[in-house]
């Protein structure tokens, strides 16, 4: 009877919170994605930026004078049948791209513009998600500092994705209205050209709400851990 009871004892799972060891598991498989990428990430930025400095074409060529602006601007292709041959009773639509291998530095920095933001957004983002995953690891998932690191990972994306797009809507805009004689750089031409970034606005209120779950439970573990 007695062996009986010290092998139930044995099943019976032990008393307190998770180990860090088994909280830490918790993190995978995106604490292994996130280090990954973070570092693939940098090494691209260190290339790109030591591209155009010691020859090579691999990269990002900030000091490139080829620049490309797409029009937002859909138009008739009817003028060119021939080239494109659409079926009976079908209309083509296109949209002309405006390049120049002589941009200047106003173009090159519309250029940049247009796209450095989100670079920079994806980098912030994986920074701070690299350093909760490493602050999570070492000091167990279920702590304010992660609620703390969570909370700031939302509204990094949140408001970063917001700037990012205004701001390279604006640099698009611009460059188009140095390509294209009849395009002028005005509120309703930058109104036209920015979209919304709801994909990235709905992921980050979702971040911002489990970072407020988070902080309860933990608020109610430390309770909990306060009358034991």
């Amino acid at each position: 009877m007695s062996a009986e009871v010290q092998r139930s004892k044995r099943s019976e799972p032990p008393d307190g919170p998770p180990s860090q060891g088994s909280e830490a598991r918790l993190l995978e498989p995106v604490a292994t994605v996130v280090r990954g990428v973070y570092r693939l990430f940098l090494v691209c930025l260190v290339v790109g930026a030591l591209g155009p400095l010691i020859g090579t074409e691999l990269g990002m060529q900030w000091s490139s004078p080829h620049v490309c602006a797409e029009s937002r601007s859909d138009f008739s292709t009817g003028g060119f049948t021939g080239m494109f041959r659409p079926h009976a009773g079908v209309e083509v639509m296109a949209r002309p791209s405006y390049c120049t291998d002589h941009a200047d530095s106003a173009q090159r920095l519309f250029d940049f513009l247009g796209g450095f933001p989100s670079w920079l957004l994806v980098l912030g983002i994986l920074f701070l998600l690299n350093r909760l995953i490493q602050d999570a690891s070492r000091q167990g998932v279920f702590t304010a500092r992660t609620v703390k690191h969570l909370r700031v990972a939302g509204w990094w994306l949140l408001l970063g994705c917001l700037v990012a797009e205004v701001v390279e809507a604006g640099a698009h805009a611009a460059l188009l209205a140095t390509l294209a004689q009849d395009y002028t750089f005005d509120a309703d031409s930058w109104l036209g050209i920015w979209q919304p970034p709801y994909a990235l606005v709905f992921t980050a209120l979702g971040i911002l709400t489990f970072s407020r779950i988070m902080r309860a439970g933990v608020a109610m573990r430390e309770d909990l851990e306060g009358t034991v």
